[in-house]
C-alpha cells in the first residue's frame, strides 16, 4: 500500500489530527484487522467499497460501505476489500467529531455509517476529491472544507476539552475521580457529557488510551519485554496487559506485535 500524509491547516490541528491518502493494488481480496483508536475516521472512498466487520464476534453482520464515518469503538474492526482501495482518510479527534459532525458522538460510538448521512446528502465534498490529480490538492481542498465547516460548527464544551487532553496527555492513566474533583462535577453529569461530546463515558475512554500506548510500545522496533509495555501503559501487569488485548483484538499481545495489521489474503 502506498500512503500520502500531511497535517491539516493550523486553524484546525485543534480538532484534525491528520490526513492521509492511501492506493492499493492487490491479486486477491485483503483483510486488516484494525483499530480500535481514540480517533473518529472519516473516509472518502474514491473507488470499490469496503466490507466492516467485527474481529471479536464473527457472527456480527457486516456492514457494505463505501465513504464512511466511524466513531469509537471498543473493540477491533475487520475490513475487507477485493483487491484494490484509493481514499482519503482524515483522523479527527472525538471533540473534533462534535463539532464538525454536528451530532452527539455516542450515535457514532460502536457504529460505522455511511458519511452522506452525516455530511448531507448534498455534499459534493467527496466527488471533489476524487476529481482532483494529486494528493497535495486533495489536502488543500480539505483544508478549505473543513474551515468553512469549522466557521459555523458548536465548539465542544471547554471542561469537556480540558478533561479529554488531561486523559490523552497521561495515556489514559488518571482516575475519573480526579476528573470529577477538579471540575466539581458527578460521575453521573461526566459520564453524560463524555457521551455526547466525546462517544462514551472517560473510563472506556481511558481503557481505549491505554491500548493504544500498548500497541504503540508494541509497534517500536526496540520493542520492551510484555512486563515492560504492562507497567508503561499503566496496566496492573502482564497478565492484565494480555487479558484486555484478548477482548479488544480477539488475539494475544505477542501474537499482535508479529503482525500488527493481521493483514490476510483471501482467495
Amino acid at each position: 500500500m502506498s500512503r500520502t500524509e500531511r497535517a491539516p491547516a493550523a486553524g484546525l490541528r485543534r480538532y484534525v489530527r491528520r490526513y492521509y491518502g492511501f492506493t492499493e493494488k492487490a491479486s486477491s481480496p485483503v483483510r486488516r484487522r484494525e483499530g480500535p483508536g481514540v480517533d473518529v475516521i472519516l473516509l472518502f472512498s474514491f473507488g470499490p467499497g469496503w466490507r466492516i466487520g467485527s474481529a471479536t464476534d464473527p457472527s456480527r453482520p457486516v456492514a457494505q460501505v463505501g465513504s464512511f464515518i466511524a466513531g469509537l469503538h471498543e473493540e477491533c474492526v475487520t475490513t475487507e476489500h477485493d483487491g484494490e482501495s484509493c481514499g482519503l482518510q482524515v483522523s479527527l479527534t472525538p471533540p473534533g467529531g462534535y463539532a464538525l459532525l454536528g451530532l452527539s458522538m455516542d450515535e457514532l460510538a460502536g457504529r460505522t455509517v455511511d458519511a452522506a448521512a452525516v455530511l448531507g446528502a448534498g455534499e459534493t465534498l467527496a466527488e471533489e476529491l476524487a476529481d482532483l490529480d494529486d494528493w497535495q490538492s486533495r489536502f488543500a481542498l480539505l483544508d478549505q472544507a473543513l474551515m468553512r465547516r469549522l466557521e459555523r460548527a458548536r465548539p465542544p464544551s471547554s471542561d469537556v476539552l480540558w478533561a479529554w487532553d488531561k486523559l490523552v496527555r497521561a495515556h489514559g492513566r488518571v482516575p475519573v475521580s480526579e476528573l470529577t474533583a477538579e471540575l466539581g462535577w458527578s460521575r453521573r453529569r461526566i459520564a453524560a457529557r463524555f457521551r455526547e461530546e466525546v462517544g462514551l463515558p472517560p473510563k472506556a475512554v481511558a481503557r481505549l488510551l491505554r491500548f493504544e500506548r500498548a500497541k504503540t510500545l508494541l509497534d517500536r522496533i526496540d520493542r520492551p519485554s510484555l512486563a515492560d509495555v504492562a507497567l508503561d501503559a499503566g496496566f496492573y501487569d502482564q497478565s492484565h496487559l494480555t487479558n484486555e488485548f484478548r477482548r479488544i483484538t480477539g488475539v494475544t499481545p505477542a501474537t499482535y506485535a508479529a503482525d500488527p495489521e493481521q493483514i490476510s489474503k483471501t482467495a
